[in-house]
């Protein structure tokens, strides 16, 4: 096991009617200016934002909006926060969102203090501010874990490129399942996939330690919640179990000791800079593709996933066998929460030229069973489609 320093500083409510419940005690820590960043209006026409602008003004609050937020982050919009943020001085971000606006308000939350450009300041320059904004996250769609994380990928569609900054971690995270009912499973279930994804990435890189058993029961858990769901999609019980799932993931204690396998979370990250397209959905199409690349090479550690977690039984079949039926198990598993399984299928269009310049760009993974050349890169992308 490698050396490591666990810190995990947030805070987390997990309860139906959360916010009216905690906002009074937590908000009497800030001041009066109070910025919402929330996505493309379903939490306006759910009413959500209702009640949490209502429950802050009824705390004193003076309330602030920056909406329209994308799935695939854009640094011109966390431009906009900044600036908002700047403006009205404000005390206090909540992301009211997912993945996508939790990442957004971290990054304005990184670059709110300082005059600096974040982006310059971070990727470019490799500097990191010591004073950054205060932020809280009240989550209306479960999946990508980022109300654990102090991370937010975004994308800079001046140089097509999707990097992941480093923020700050959320004071408190209000996690009110309630909130998830009315989310439409082909909104919700990419979320489902991406929570596997982390999962996997973890699971699959170079050696073991005491996290990969408990990362197994995590995986089993999302697979048995998820495939529940698409016959049950009105059940909280599910809903709230996969809320906790993709939390859990993220509080990075299946990181610790162990390097992980973020080739696939690479390609993709660099793919949205082009596609603009759902962080899951590409996942589900590209992780696949990539596992059939190098499990040749990783053979026991697939066999294990197999037999494990896709509950495959080995018996009469040589470890390769059983490793590649548990990848097999795995596409069973993304067709039925009804995910793409090509490009093609998903609408997304990426051209030989768009392929060859993710390849070009994208980290290439060192801690994977195999590192994987440029080229085999490019090739994979096109498979895909």
């Amino acid at each position: 096991m490698q050396n490591f320093i666990y810190h995990m500083p947030v805070k987390v409510y997990f309860e139906k009617g959360g916010v009216k419940k905690y906002f009074p005690k937590e908000m009497e820590k800030y001041g009066k200016n109070i910025m919402i960043v929330y996505g493309g209006g379903s939490v306006r026409r759910n009413g959500v934002l209702d009640e949490v602008k209502n429950t802050l003004e009824k705390c004193g609050k003076t309330v602030f909006e920056l909406g329209g937020v994308a799935s695939s982050p854009s640094y011109a919009k966390i431009r906009e926060g900044i600036a908002l943020y700047k403006k009205e001085n404000i005390d206090l971000i909540i992301a009211l969102g997912g993945g996508s606006v939790v990442d957004s308000t971290k990054i304005i939350a990184a670059g709110a203090e300082i005059d600096e450009d974040i982006w310059e300041e971070e990727v470019i320059h490799h500097r990191f501010p010591q004073k950054m904004g205060r932020y809280a996250v009240v989550l209306t769609i479960s999946g990508a874990g980022a109300e654990m994380d102090h991370l937010g990928a975004c994308t800079n569609e001046e140089t097509h490129e999707k990097k992941t900054l480093v923020g700050p971690y959320a004071d408190f995270v209000i996690e009110d399942p309630s909130y998830l009912m009315s989310v439409p499973l082909r909104v919700f279930t990419p979320g489902v996939y991406d929570s596997l994804s982390h999962c996997m990435e973890t699971y699959f890189g170079r050696g073991t330690n005491v996290w990969d058993e408990i990362n197994e029961s995590l995986m089993k858990n999302i697979i048995r919640n998820g495939k529940a769901l698409m016959k049950d999609p009105d059940s909280m019980e599910i809903r709230s179990n996969l809320m906790w799932d993709s939390s859990l993931i993220q509080s990075f204690s299946f990181y610790t000791g162990k390097p992980g396998d973020f080739q696939a979370h690479g390609i993709e990250n660099m793919l949205a800079a082009y596609t603009h397209a759902t962080h899951g959905v590409q996942l589900a199409i590209l992780q696949p593709v990539y596992y059939d690349h190098i499990v040749e090479d990783g053979a026991d550690v697939f066999a294990r996933f197999a037999v494990n977690v896709m509950d495959v039984d080995p018996s009469g079949k040589t470890e390769l066998e059983t490793a590649k039926e548990g990848i097999a198990k795995l596409r069973e598993f993304i067709r039925c929460l009804n995910l793409p399984e090509t490009f093609g299928e998903a609408g997304i269009e990426v051209s030989e030229e768009t392929a060859a310049a993710v390849a070009d760009t994208c980290n290439v993974s060192t801690t994977n069973v195999r590192e994987l050349s440029r080229q085999e890169i490019k090739e994979l992308i096109l498979e895909c489609r």
